[in-house]
């Protein structure tokens, strides 16, 4: 398969949610049906074409190296900024910026949402876009935040607690310019409350309405879910 671009992951963060289990272990790196999951995620993208893989690494950043080995000598090629202090998701963004191609694909580590990724970075982002989120719809919307979108444009965001009922969901998938990453401010910062609000308000902010398997393995019960849903052989979604 041809190459499709740059993906990047943030696996930097702590992973407080799931107790003890990241104690040693970076969330990331966590096994799901005997492997770590972020195996799951880079090969699913390496499967897609997505053959140059930066991670964004924090917390026991050492741990990363031999998955890295690992998946160079399978052919995907696979590097690692990592933040020399917690950044948050912006400030590990921000740090990479000299790593980020013109356009690329941004993923968090610790979820999987079953699209084409190829199709989602397509058609190339027009002018006076600069960025691109995926959308789920999701029958409770209370830990996760609700996204507004009118015309295919992204107008706003509210924060989890306090939302509850139906609504869009941000799916943790983007498709983003790399001079994104120059907005953000020095020092530690989020995606989701210093950059993404920003440009929605700038009408900047397109999100793409999917339908397709998600799992997020922040909290336990979904932890244990996963290895459920996934067999040693790769990626096998219930229906």
């Amino acid at each position: 398969m041809s190459e499709a671009g740059q993906a990047v992951i943030l696996v930097g963060g702590r992973g407080t949610r799931l107790g003890a289990l990241t104690d040693t272990t970076p969330k990331p790196l966590l096994p799901v049906a005997g492997r770590p999951f972020l195996s799951h995620m880079v090969e699913r993208l390496a499967r897609q074409g997505f053959r140059d893989i930066l991670l964004l690494t924090g917390y026991l950043a050492v741990q990363f190296d031999p998955f890295r080995a690992e998946w160079q000598d399978r052919g995907v090629r696979v590097t690692c900024r990592t933040e020399p202090e917690p950044a948050g998701t912006g400030g590990a963004l921000r740090l990479a910026l000299p790593d980020l191609a013109p356009g690329f694909l941004l993923l968090n580590g610790d979820s999987i949402f079953d699209i084409d990724l190829t199709a989602f970075t397509l058609p190339m982002l027009p002018i006076g876009i600069d960025g691109r989120l995926a959308l789920r719809a999701v029958p409770t919307a209370d830990r996760y935040g609700v996204v507004t979108l009118d015309q295919g444009r992204v107008t706003g965001f509210r924060e989890k607690g306090g939302v509850t009922g139906p609504g869009l969901i941000n799916a943790g998938i983007y498709y983003l310019r790399r001079d994104v990453a120059a907005m953000l401010p020095p020092g530690f910062c989020s995606l989701e409350t210093d950059l993404f609000p920003r440009l929605a308000g700038a009408g900047r902010l397109e999100g793409r309405l999917q339908e397709a398997y998600f799992l997020d393995i922040g909290i336990p019960s979904d932890f244990a879910r996963a290895q459920k849903d996934f067999d040693r052989g790769g990626l096998a979604f219930l229906p």
